[in-house]
């Protein structure tokens, strides 16, 4: 176990170290901001080992048709606004991911969302990884919503929509939920590294 712990900060001081940080210059600020700093990292570990996430490898193939990625889900229902118009592709090529499954334990807006995983280091999946992951992992959905807050359209009203998988009593589903209702702590927002 303290072979772990050593570990485990060896490697914090190596992602330290790639932010420019020297040794001299970690051991200077955590001194200089006390028990405050030693708290704040507290506080996320403590969080992040109550709040496990789960994470799912899988290679997304960008240059996919939009209708071949929705058919490839096998949905009971799809969106009508899931067109090549409303979700121009952002990316290209192929790609393996790790998608991870972020969920916090009380209700969050999308921008707050947004923020969180920009702090860890991750981005918001986008539509075609959204899809890309409903088609190899079609099971996850039938547990908790998962929302893709990389994806945004606008309808003609102006409000912004995001894609979401999850299920009904018909089945598998694909639509589109409004950004700005707020996500419940059942939801699991679909992340990725950047």
């Amino acid at each position: 176990m303290t072979s772990d712990i050593s570990a485990v900060l060896h490697r914090l001081i190596d992602k330290l170290k790639e932010r420019g940080q020297s040794e001299e210059e970690i051991v200077r600020a955590i001194d200089s901001h006390g028990d405050g700093l030693l708290e704040k990292l507290a506080d996320t570990v403590g969080q992040a080992t109550h709040n496990p996430r789960e994470t799912f490898p899988l290679l997304v193939n960008y240059d996919l048709p939009l209708a071949d990625a929705i058919d490839a889900g096998q949905y009971q229902g799809v969106h009508a606004s899931f067109t090549r118009e409303n979700f121009p592709p952002a990316r290209s090529g192929q790609a393996e991911v790790e998608i991870i499954l972020v969920r916090y334990q009380q209700r969050m807006e999308s921008e707050n969302v947004l923020r969180e995983l920009d702090k860890e280091g991750l981005r918001a999946a986008e539509l075609s990884e959204i899809l890309a992951f409903g088609a190899e992992y079609p099971e996850v959905q039938r547990r908790f919503s998962v929302i893709g807050l990389g994806s945004v359209w606008k309808d003609r009203k102006g409000y912004r929509n995001v894609p979401c998988l999850y299920e009904a009593s018909e089945g598998r589903y694909v639509d589109l939920h409004w950004w700005d209702d707020g996500w419940y702590s059942f939801s699991r927002f679909a992340a990725i590294r950047k």
